[in-house]
């Protein structure tokens, strides 16, 4: 983003025009870089610099060119006053930094494209919303806990390579299919991928007594269900050994 706004096409153009209180005087014209000084330079006035955010946030919520830098100004006068959050954050809860820079990120622009914007928003407002999805995610990454089935089923696939064994039977291989759930969330597409029965806990999947038949578990929502194939089912079936 720095090297956007240090380009001298974009950083010698005008794109802040702050009114002053003296009557008769010309507006103040800035750069972004220019900008950027009257907020954070040593010769800052608040007063000043209150006027500045102003039409900062107007001109973000009046530029609608989808290719318009009124926005991307916003995120770049923004990240000096988040620096600290995002250290703290990352320091306390261990959350990776980009992750919580792009939390940030994404609250500023859902600030900005708020439909009564315009009327209630401001320079702490938003600061105050980044911060708070700031520490919002990262608690909840504190509670999701980590799997490692994908890494030793990798590692075991290793050391069978290594040793000369065979793959295992293909009576004991099973595909795992799980199908893409109702709703904006979740997967975008179904998974299917393949393991071995002992990498799947006891009591995961339902059996049958026809091992040729599909063996899946509901684990989805009991509500909403639909006369069709059944949301956030995962058939499972042996399959035969690949040619």
């Amino acid at each position: 983003m720095r090297q956007h706004f240090d380009e001298p096409r974009v950083g010698d153009a005008v794109l802040v025009t702050v009114p002053t209180d003296t009557e008769g005087a010309e507006p103040v014209r800035l750069t972004a870089t220019e900008t950027h000084e009257a907020l954070y330079g040593p010769g800052s006035d608040p007063q000043f610099a209150a006027a500045v955010w102003k039409e900062v946030l107007r001109t973000a919520l009046s530029d609608l060119a989808p290719h318009g830098t009124g926005k991307l100004l916003v995120i770049w006068l923004a990240l000096p006053r988040l620096t600290g959050t995002v250290h703290r954050v990352c320091k306390r809860l261990r959350a990776d930094r980009s992750d919580v820079e792009a939390e940030m990120v994404l609250a500023l622009l859902e600030e900005l494209a708020a439909p009564d914007s315009a009327s209630h928003l401001s320079d702490s407002s938003l600061i105050h919303a980044a911060r708070t999805r700031a520490w919002r995610f990262a608690r909840d990454g504190l509670r999701e806990l980590p799997s490692t089935e994908v890494e030793r089923i990798a590692q075991d696939r290793a050391l069978t390579a290594s040793d000369g064994k065979a793959d295992a039977p293909a009576e004991e291989a099973l595909d795992v299919r799980v199908d893409r759930p109702d709703g904006p969330d979740g997967l975008r597409a179904p998974l299917r991928f393949r393991v071995r029965p002992e990498h799947l806990r006891k009591g995961t999947f339902a059996d049958t007594d026809d091992r040729t038949r599909d063996r899946s578990t509901h684990h989805g929502p009991r509500k909403k269900r639909r006369s069709g194939r059944r949301v956030g089912t995962r058939p499972v079936r042996p399959t035969g050994r690949r040619a």
